[in-house]
């Protein structure tokens, strides 16, 4: 729709520089000028409409998402608060851990919050997603009893892409940490807990 509005702008000026009549002819360009004008301006509001409204479905998303991490109790079972975080993504949705690799988001959460003798959680304290809706991200601490029995503690990032109705479609997750530090804090001997100590 742009190139055709551009191809209207040129056309006008060519009418303009062959010497067309004055009076009615100008008054027929500025009507050409001011309808391109228009539809440009049209044409903009709704692309900015449509970024806001899928910026703000993906927040929605996060919102969610994050609400359910941060009290999983009021959700009901196992199961009922992996399918209430799994319904804000879409089918295919892949959760990147750059330690444990690459799986479906729902198994990935699973496996992080009950996978095996696993009991831990996750509190997201900080969240946002960009201007066009396409990304955001989240800050965490991830904690509780890890596969080997031992209390643990890390925090990370996940980075978030995000499908146009605002479902999230992949999640990059990374920790400040080496990714042996990682492995031992939620397979092997766990990990200090200064933070949530006094939630353990």
């Amino acid at each position: 729709m742009f190139r055709a509005t551009i191809t209207i702008v040129i056309a006008v000026l060519l009418v303009t520089t062959t010497g067309c009549s004055q009076g009615n002819s100008n008054d027929a360009i500025e009507e050409q000028l001011a309808a391109v004008t228009a539809e440009r301006d049209a044409l903009l509001d709704a692309a900015s409409q449509q970024r806001q409204e899928r910026h703000d479905r993906a927040l929605a998303t996060l919102d969610e998402v994050n609400a359910i991490l941060n009290d999983p109790e009021a959700f009901g079972s196992e199961e009922e608060i992996i399918d209430a975080i799994a319904r804000n993504s879409t089918d295919s949705a892949v959760m990147d851990d750059d330690v444990f690799g690459a799986v479906n988001y729902r198994s990935a959460f699973y496996a992080t919050l009950f996978g095996g003798s696993v009991d831990a959680r996750i509190d997201a304290y900080d969240w946002w997603v960009s201007e066009d809706g396409s990304q955001g991200g989240s800050l965490w601490i991830w904690y509780g009893t890890n596969a080997a029995g031992n209390p643990f503690e890390l925090t990370g990032l996940t980075l978030t892409e995000f499908s146009e109705d605002g479902r999230i479609e992949y999640d990059l997750v990374t920790y400040p940490y080496s990714d042996d530090y990682v492995r031992r804090a939620f397979r092997g001997e766990g990990t200090p807990t200064p933070s949530t100590q006094a939630d353990q």
